[in-house]
C-alpha cells in the first residue's frame, strides 16, 4: 500500500466555498484517505508548509494537438482560425505530429496544475492519428476525456486515408473497443461531432446517438458562438428530438438565450466557457457567470495554445474581470458607481475546479479535496516575490499566481511534478523532437495559398464584415 502525506499546507478543499484551513492530507493508493491537522503515518512526506493546496484544475475544453503552433493565432479572428488552422495547418499533421502535440500539450497542462482536461480532438486525419493522439494523452499521466473528433480534415501530404467514407465512425468504435476501453481509466473515451451548428442536424443527431452507443464520457459541442451561431437554436432543436442530456458539454455558448440556458440546466448538461477565445475572436461575451447564475454546471477551458496561455490563471482572471467590467458598466450608464464589486474571485476558482468537474459529470471523483476522492492535487508555492505575502489564498491564486508557482502536482496519487519540475520527462531531448515536428508543419503551411482558401471559405460565414 503506497502512502503519501502532504504536510502543513493552506488547504482549500472547495467543498464549502474556498475556505482555508491548515491541514495535512493523507493519500493511500491514489485516493484521499484523510484530511486533518498533524496526520502521522508511515508514508512519503511532501512538505507544503505555507503553500496553497487545491484540487487540480479541470480544463473543460482544449484542442491539445495545436501545441506545435504556439503564437501563430495572436491576431486571428474566428474566420482566420478556420481558414488557417482548421483548413490549412491541420492538413500537414502526421500521426507522429498528433502524438507529439497531445503529449507535450498534456505535459504543459500538468506543469500548470491542470490534472484533468477535455481534449476536443479534431486532428484525426487518419485512423492512426486517433491512436497516436490518444496515446499522447495516456503517456503523459494526465486524467482526460479524449473527445474523438469527426471533422473531415483533408491531408495535403501523403497519408493512408481509408477509401470507406464511413471510416471515422468505424475508427471511433475501434478506439473505444481497444485503446480507450476502460470507462474508469485515466484517459476515457469522449466524442466531438464535426461542427454542431454547421453540419446538417440529422447528421449531428446521428453522431450524438453513436456517441451514446459507445458510452462517451462527454460529448463536446461548439455552440452559440456569438454571431457565428447563424440562429441555429441548437439547444431547442436537441430538446425537440429528445437528445439533450447530462453527457453534453456545450462549448463557448455566448449567444445562448435565457431559455436555452434553462433547458441546459434542466437536462443536466454542462457549459465550458473559454474567455480568451471568446473575447478575442468575436464570439460574444463569455457566458460563464451568466450560465452559472442560471444554475448550469459551468467550467472554464483554455481552448487553444496556438494563441493563449496553457494555464488556468489567465482564463480565471479574464472571466472575472470582464464580467466585473460588464457589471460596472451598468452603474456607469446611470452615472453611478458600485459600492460592492461582483462577482467575487471565488466564483472563478470554483469554475476552474469543482465547477469543471460538474460540467463533465466527474464531480464524484475529482474537483474537491475529500476523503475517498481521487488524489488529483496541485500545490502552489507562495515564495516568489509576486506571491509574498498571500493573505488571501483565493486572491493569490486568481490574481497573482503563475504556472511557475506550481511546485508539486499529483494525479491519482502519483507525483507528476515535484519541486517545480515534471517527473520522468527529458525535456531537452523531447524539445528537439517537438521543434522538428513544428518546423515541418510550418514548412508545409507556407506552401498554401491562404488568400484562395479564404475566398473559397468566406461564403459559408455570411455574418463577416
Amino acid at each position: 500500500m503506497t502512502k503519501t502525506i502532504i504536510k502543513g499546507g493552506r488547504v482549500l478543499t472547495m467543498t464549502d466555498g474556498a475556505k482555508e484551513k491548515r491541514a495535512d492530507i493523507l493519500i493511500e493508493n491514489g485516493r484521499i484517505a484523510d484530511i486533518a491537522p498533524d496526520i502521522t503515518a508511515d508514508a512519503e512526506v511532501i512538505d507544503a508548509t505555507d503553500d496553497i493546496v487545491i484540487p487540480g484544475f479541470v480544463d473543460t475544453h482544449r484542442h491539445v494537438w495545436q501545441t506545435q503552433l504556439r503564437t501563430v493565432a495572436t491576431d486571428w479572428s474566428l474566420f482566420d482560425y478556420f481558414v488557417e488552422m482548421r483548413l490549412s495547418y491541420s492538413t500537414f499533421y502526421t500521426a507522429e505530429d498528433a502524438y507529439l502535440g497531445n503529449y507535450v500539450g498534456a505535459l504543459e497542462a500538468l506543469d500548470a496544475g491542470i490534472t484533468t482536461l477535455v481534449d476536443h480532438c479534431h486532428i484525426l486525419n487518419t485512423p492512426e492519428h486517433a491512436e497516436e493522439a490518444a496515446r499522447g494523452l495516456q503517456d503523459s499521466g494526465m486524467r482526460a476525456i479524449f473527445c474523438y473528433g469527426t471533422f473531415p480534415n483533408e491531408p495535403r501530404v501523403p497519408m493512408e486515408v481509408p477509401d470507406d467514407p464511413g471510416w471515422r465512425h468505424k475508427t471511433a468504435r475501434e478506439l473505444r473497443a481497444h485503446r480507450l476501453s476502460d470507462s474508469r481509466g485515466l484517459v476515457r473515451f469522449g466524442f466531438a461531432p464535426s461542427e454542431a451548428e454547421a453540419m446538417p442536424f440529422e447528421e449531428l443527431a446521428a453522431e450524438i446517438k453513436l456517441a451514446r452507443e459507445l458510452d462517451a464520457g462527454a460529448i463536446s459541442l461548439h455552440a452559440a458562438m456569438g454571431s457565428y451561431a447563424f440562429d441555429a437554436h441548437i439547444v431547442e432543436n436537441l430538446k425537440k428530438e429528445g437528445l439533450l442530456g447530462p453527457d453534453l458539454l456545450f462549448v463557448h455558448g455566448s449567444a445562448f438565450t435565457d431559455l436555452e440556458l434553462d433547458l441546459i440546466r434542466e437536462t443536466g448538461a454542462g457549459i465550458s466557457a473559454t474567455p480568451e477565445t471568446e473575447l478575442q475572436m468575436g464570439m460574444g461575451f463569455p457566458v460563464a457567470h451568466r450560465a452559472h447564475a442560471h444554475g448550469v454546471r459551468t467550467g472554464l477551458g483554455i481552448d487553444i495554445v496556438s494563441n493563449y496561455s496553457g494555464d488556468m490563471f489567465l482564463p480565471m482572471r479574464l472571466a472575472l474581470q470582464s464580467t466585473r467590467a460588464l457589471h460596472n458598466a451598468e452603474f456607469e450608464a446611470r452615472k453611478r458607481a458600485p459600492a460592492v464589486i461582483e462577482p467575487k474571485a471565488e466564483s472563478v476558482l470554483r469554475m476552474a475546479t469543482i465547477g469543471g468537474a460538474e460540467a463533465i459529470n466527474m464531480q464524484k471523483e475529482i474537483g474537491t479535496l475529500e476523503k475517498g476522492k481521487s488524489a488529483d492535487i496541485a500545490i502552489i508555492s507562495t515564495d516568489a516575490i509576486h506571491m509574498t505575502p498571500s493573505f488571501d489564498p483565493v486572491g493569490a491564486l486568481v490574481m497573482n499566481a503563475r504556472p511557475s508557482d506550481i511546485s508539486t502536482v499529483l494525479v491519482n496519487g502519483k507525483v507528476v511534478k515535484r519541486d517545480g519540475k515534471l517527473t520522468g520527462v527529458d525535456w531537452p531531448a523531447l524539445r528537439s523532437r517537438f521543434a522538428a515536428s513544428a518546423n515541418r508543419i510550418m514548412e508545409g503551411f507556407r506552401t498554401v495559398d491562404i488568400t484562395a482558401t479564404a475566398e473559397a471559405t468566406r461564403p459559408i460565414m455570411p455574418h463577416l464584415e
